[in-house]
């Protein structure tokens, strides 16, 4: 395994841009270091080294080790790298033991970009395949004192549409609606927002009921 994150390290330094680096890291405030590689071209470099290791063959302790090993790595890239390889999974290589699997990927080297991609598609998958012990897993994030995991409480639902179980995001939003945490209020707005699309007079109707902070509103609202 170490010499296949060495290949995929010398892949990624063949196309690193020092200067795309600095901008991509003042865009994340500063938090993390980058190889400085677009979007398109990490992902292609992935595929390819995916391919030639043949990754996907691999059992799937294996892949999770190979997962908190990529986590382990400084550079942004090689956790964006992990993640697609996560979200990829099949459903039926989603294991009920998961849950402090997924709870430890999201506090690690946590901020909006790895922490959105994780809760929106493989946690919310995860809850999907094992909802009794998913919604409890849930539950006791919502008292986390990690913003993190308060925050994917409120947006592994995303694209679950009419199947969204909005008297438990409901609750979460009267939990939080007083916490004056920018990602907190964001993630209100934009899980009420989602959710608008498919129930729109739910929405409607809920907002009539909660006081909410003016962007958790203005982000809900959008598409009323």
């Amino acid at each position: 395994m170490i010499e296949w994150i060495e290949d995929l390290e010398f892949e990624l330094l063949e196309k690193a841009n020092d200067s795309r680096a600095i901008a991509q890291a003042a865009y994340m405030k500063n938090h993390f270091l980058f190889y400085g590689i677009e979007s398109a071209i990490r992902k292609d470099i992935a595929k390819l080294w995916i391919q030639k290791y043949n990754l996907k063959s691999l059992n799937g302790k294996e892949k999770r080790t190979l997962i908190n090993t990529l986590f382990q790595r400084e550079q942004r890239e090689f956790h964006y790298i992990a993640i697609d390889f996560l979200n990829a999974f099949k459903s039926s290589e989603i294991e009920l033991s998961d849950g402090h699997f997924i709870e430890t990927l999201i506090s690690l080297h946590s901020w909006w970009d790895s922490v959105d991609s994780i809760a929106s598609n493989y946690l919310g998958k995860y809850v999907k395949k094992f909802p009794e012990e998913g919604m409890e897993l849930m539950e006791k994030w919502s008292f986390s004192e990690n913003l993190w995991l308060m925050r994917s409480t409120l947006i592994f639902q995303l694209k679950y549409g009419q199947q969204t179980d909005f008297e438990f995001l409901k609750k979460r939003i009267y939990q939080f609606r007083n916490i004056n945490e920018f990602f907190i209020q964001k993630a209100i707005g934009w899980s009420l927002r989602q959710y608008s699309k498919f129930n729109k007079d739910e929405v409607k109707r809920f907002l009539s009921e909660i006081e909410l902070s003016n962007l958790a509103r203005r982000e809900a609202s959008k598409y009323l």
